[in-house]
């Protein structure tokens, strides 16, 4: 865990992408990202989610919560990432 200044958490910034986009149901103008931004917020934890411009299969998580607690609760959405 990052430790900022004055004993504060420091956000950090996360990259995933998911294993199969093809299991999605996604037309031209939808992403992944509300998705995943909410079951992250179903799991507890708060979190900003971007998506990349260029890859819809890929995406960001800024996150006060390490990477290992975040891709368990992507698990256990069912959100599966490499």
């Amino acid at each position: 865990m990052s430790i900022g200044y004055e004993g504060q958490v420091e956000t950090h910034k996360h990259t995933f992408e998911v294993s199969d986009i093809g299991g999605w149901d996604l037309d031209e103008d939808r992403s992944i990202v509300p998705s995943i931004q909410n079951a992250l917020k179903y799991e507890g934890i708060d979190a900003v989610v971007d998506g990349e411009e260029f890859n819809a299969s890929v995406f960001y998580v800024y996150t006060k919560s390490n990477r290992a607690t975040v891709e368990d609760a992507l698990k256990s959405n069912e959100i599966w990432v490499e």
